[in-house]
């Protein structure tokens, strides 16, 4: 890379200037300071960008540092060094604008806005930091010592700023920006801080080459993939960081080409018509998942059906298999007979193909198992990045079940979506099999050897423009004087900011981006032919649809599957609100000092279950604990992950014998005695895994698991990892919350890792179950419902995809003493058939609901008068989805002052969910005659 070690400009200028920079020796040379508070000393990049923070900051400038992506979180180092830096400001050591002993004076906190169970994680064995969480839950108030509030930057976050701007003096606020931490809210967080906390500076934390909507508003120091080689060389570092050009590939398979080619080129031209009368709508977005899925599949198409099978939900965020998105779709209504037209031939020509591809291996699946068995050859490790979790989990296991044993230790499969995704480590080749959508592009700055960049033929010339453009931007050596330059002489401008735009020319190339085609034709049953699609200039920008970022499936209330009744609801001592599960969905219990894997419906009252309390899971998983307790979570991960194949190998056998009675006659064959009810235990994942490893080769063996033998030994080994660690958790969490109770005990070991007491009572509790519900065991005893609450539940749960019941309407409901529980089912009922049509698609009238209520007999109150909203503000208005509604218009049922025979149910249209949200049925709430 040409200028890659180059220490000409704002490079050498920073080495000049280093032992001027505040707590340099921390930055470069602090590894026992860093090691005592849990954290690894930041890299030569990391330093030098935390330096560009601390100089600007202490002069009350705002500045976002962007990193390339990497597994190593910056956050808690940040963090870190600007308490060092108000330390020294309190000591008298540093007299700038902002950072100085009378400014700091009274500032001790530092605020952090991200996610609150990750920074928890991440701040927990600090020393000296004393992090707290800020939520609803704990109060907070002000403090004389220095501390590092940690602030959820998703939910009510009005309501969290105006309690911060009262109890806490921050000196700095740091916002993760970041899908690890606040991601989209980040910007609007970023524009309102300064209305709160007027004068106080702001450090945004990023990815290098990561897309927003707009610029914040601050300064910016972006650390380019070839600034990282040249630091490190700069400072005698090993240059391990090295990444070449990237290169684009596609599989040429032209059969696979020309469907995906066409079939995204009539998806486009349907929404465009689409739009011109009226807008895209819900079918359209489920034909328009169909494309992506399509588009993506880096399995048969069979494989990934089945495995994405296990995963499939409603709800807000649904999952479905390609043909249930297809039947959705099917119901698109066009306003003109050529929308109808090209809507059926796109069914059509779609159902064709995917009915071929049953039988089918596409040839771009094809090329990452050859890509993959070519490293392995070569003894290289592989990482493998797609968009989801779902679809990471079934690349993963297709590789292993085509490569064998070999692939699991070399072959890594990562999502790149969500909160949850995180970068691999020690990488030779990275291969992007997903689409690179904005909010996925910055992984391109991943640390590797090798990167590959994986499309279709047709899609080759757009991908490598797109790839090439954030080459030129994020890879390139930043300009010797440009912005970092100016930024680190302290020499910003009076207005405006400096962005960090600006590469170094004589590292700026023509050269296009390399492309190869992989001679990978795929199987086809059959010979098959598409029709090739030649689109005209005047639609050719039908190639960057492909490119931008999809919207979420909107949601379809009218076709949502009804919820499964086979689920346990229970209510959890200390815990406002219940935990609903599928019955057979594998949770961990604390039984004695081990925690026990075991499914929700062998759940019993006293069970001991393991709360996150700063989570939005609210129980903790196996892998929670281990990336909270355990120091090397990544190892252990994968570790669970193989121990995982053992459940994997029981669906496998139960699909193929299809019942636990044949499995077992089976096992019985092969001289393996056990009992029916254990096979069925198996069947439901009501273990972690056998004791006996003769049961795991068994099922390897009859699930034809390349590699069986070995590959059991792997599984039964990593079982026993797995078990050994649940428990000496479980040991020391039940030690752990016995000793932080006593005043005398500050901190706390648990697994290999060491938490402050604050930090550790903010983290996890244990909860026992008081009360479990079983409405599938109830339905089938026809048990008949004795109070409102429980009128609504069912009701909920058979039309939740269109009324939703708030926790506040849950508890005023279990106060309700009204009894004509039939007439309450009838009202419930007109919300679904009157209001709901009446507010989603305008096809009733109000009349038409004030007559379908009057026979019950109950009636409709639009709302209450301004008045007595204004006195009684806190009933009538309510906070939902971080805003504030108002829940004046309400159903009458009975005019008597007996709460037995009268009940009124407050609700609120929510237009942007397509709901009716119910927040209180019971008593009359109060009026000015009340």
């Amino acid at each position: 890379m040409k200028s890659a070690t180059s220490t000409k400009g704002w490079c050498n200028l920073v080495e000049q200037s280093w032992p001027a920079v505040t707590a340099s020796e921390l930055l470069r040379d602090g590894d026992e300071v860093w090691n005592a508070e849990g954290l690894s000393t930041p890299r030569e990049e990391e330093a030098v960008g935390l330096a560009a923070i601390g100089r600007l900051l202490r002069y009350g400038q705002s500045i976002q540092l962007n990193l390339p992506i990497g597994r190593e979180s910056t956050l808690p180092r940040l963090a870190f060094y600007l308490h060092r830096l108000r330390l020294d400001a309190a000591g008298g050591l540093m007299r700038s604008t902002w950072f100085n002993p009378v400014t700091i004076a009274d500032r001790n906190d530092l605020i952090v806005f991200g996610r609150p169970r990750r920074m928890l994680r991440d701040f927990s064995t600090s020393a000296v930091m004393r992090p707290i969480v800020v939520d609803s839950i704990r109060p907070l108030v002000p403090s004389e010592f220095q501390r590092t509030l940690l602030v959820s930057g998703h939910g009510d976050l009005l309501e969290t700023l105006e309690l911060l701007s009262q109890k806490s003096h921050p000196f700095a606020i740091v916002v993760q920006v970041t899908s690890e931490g606040c991601d989209g809210n980040a910007l609007s967080i970023i524009k309102v801080l300064p209305d709160f906390f007027p004068g106080v500076p702001i450090a945004a934390l990023g990815y290098t080459g990561q897309v927003h909507p707009e610029h914040f508003p601050m300064h910016a120091w972006n650390t380019r993939i070839a600034d990282v080689v040249a630091l490190r060389h700069a400072s005698g570092e090993p240059l391990t960081y090295m990444s070449p050009q990237i290169e684009v590939i596609a599989a040429r398979d032209p059969v696979m080409d020309a469907f995906v080619k066409k079939l995204g080129f009539m998806i486009w031209s349907l929404k465009r018509k689409m739009e011109e009368t009226g807008g895209p709508s819900q079918e359209l977005s489920a034909l328009m998942a169909v494309d992506r899925a399509l588009r993506c599949l880096n399995v048969p198409l069979p494989v990934h059906e089945q495995g994405t099978l296990r995963h499939v939900r409603g709800g807000r965020y649904p999952i479905r298999m390609i043909e249930s998105w297809l039947d959705i779709a099917s119901r698109l209504k066009g306003r003109r007979g050529d929308i109808q037209e090209l809507h059926a031939q796109t069914l059509v020509f779609t159902r064709n193909m995917i009915k071929d591809l049953a039988q089918a291996k596409p040839g771009r699946g094809e090329a990452i198992i050859q890509l993959c068995r070519q490293a392995l050859n070569c003894d290289l490790r592989v990482s493998i990045l797609v968009g989801s979790r779902r679809d990471a989990e079934i690349l993963q296991n297709y590789i292993e079940k085509c490569l064998g044993p070999e692939a699991i230790e070399n072959v890594m499969v990562s999502h790149m979506d969500g909160s949850t995704a995180v970068p691999p480590e020690r990488v030779d080749l990275a291969i992007y099999a997903g689409v690179l959508y904005p909010s996925r592009i910055h992984w391109l700055g991943l640390a590797a050897n090798r990167k590959l960049v994986l499309c279709h033929p047709f899609e080759q010339e757009r991908v490598c423009q797109e790839v090439r453009r954030w080459w030129q931007d994020y890879a390139l050596p930043s300009a010797p004087m440009g912005d970092k330059q100016r930024l680190w002489s302290l020499e910003w401008p009076a207005m405006g900011y400096l962005k960090d735009t600006l590469i170094d020319d004589e590292a700026k190339s023509d050269n296009e981006m390399a492309f190869t085609l992989l001679e990978n034709d795929g199987e086809y049953p059959r010979p098959m032919r598409v029709a090739q699609l030649e689109a005209t200039r005047g639609f050719d920008d039908w190639l960057d649809a492909l490119m931008t970022e999809p919207l979420p499936v909107q949601r379809d209330d009218e076709i949502v599957p009804e919820p499964t009744r086979d689920v346990v609801v229970l209510h959890l001592e200390g815990q406002s609100e219940p935990v609903r599960w599928a019955v057979n969905h594998q949770i961990l219990r604390l039984q004695d000092d081990e925690l026990v894997v075991c499914t929700a419906k062998d759940l019993e009252i006293g069970s001991e279950l393991v709360m996150l309390v700063s989570s939005e899971e609210r129980v903790a998983t196996q892998r929670d604990l281990f990336d909270m307790f355990v120091q090397n979570n990544h190892g252990l991960s994968q570790t669970l992950r193989i121990a995982e194949k053992w459940q994997e190998f029981v669906d496998a056998c139960m699909q193929k014998l299809e019942s636990a009675v044949e499995l077992n006659k089976y096992l019985k064959s092969k001289r393996y005695e056990v009992h029916n009810n254990t096979v069925q235990n198996w069947a439901h994942g009501g273990v972690i895994g056998p004791r006996n490893p003769a049961a795991i080769r068994l099922l390897a063996e009859l699930a034809e698991i390349p590699g069986a033998e070995k590959m059991s030994t792997m599984v039964t080994n990593a079982i026993q990892v797995i078990r050994g660690e649940h428990l000496r958790i479980g040991s020391d969490l039940r030690r752990a919350i016995a000793v932080s109770r006593s005043r005398d005990v500050s901190a706390v070991q648990i697994g290999s890792r060491r938490f402050s007491r604050d930090v550790f009572d903010a983290m996890v509790q244990i909860s026992r179950v008081v009360r479990i519900e079983r409405p599938s065991l109830e339905q089938s005893s026809l048990a008949q419902p004795r109070i409102v609450k429980e009128v609504a539940l069912a009701f909920a749960m058979r039309h939740g995809g269109k009324v939703i019941f708030t926790p506040g309407c849950e508890r005023s409901m279990s106060r309700s003493a009204y009894a004509d529980l039939q007439a309450f089912g009838k009202v419930l009922q007109v919300l679904v058939d009157g209001f709901y049509p009446m507010y989603a698609s305008l096809t009733k009238s109000l009349k038409d609901v004030e007559d379908m209520l009057a026979p019950i007999p109950a009636s409709y109150a639009g709302g209450m008068s301004e008045v007595t909203k204004g006195k009684y503000a806190q009933h009538y208005f309510r906070q939902y989805e971080g805003q504030r509604v108002d829940i004046s218009r309400h159903i009458k049922l009975g005019r008597n002052h007996d709460q037995r025979y009268t009940l009124r149910l407050y609700f609120h249209w929510d237009a942007e969910r397509a709901k009716i949200v119910v927040h209180h049925a019971g008593e009359h709430l109060p009026t000015l005659n009340s």
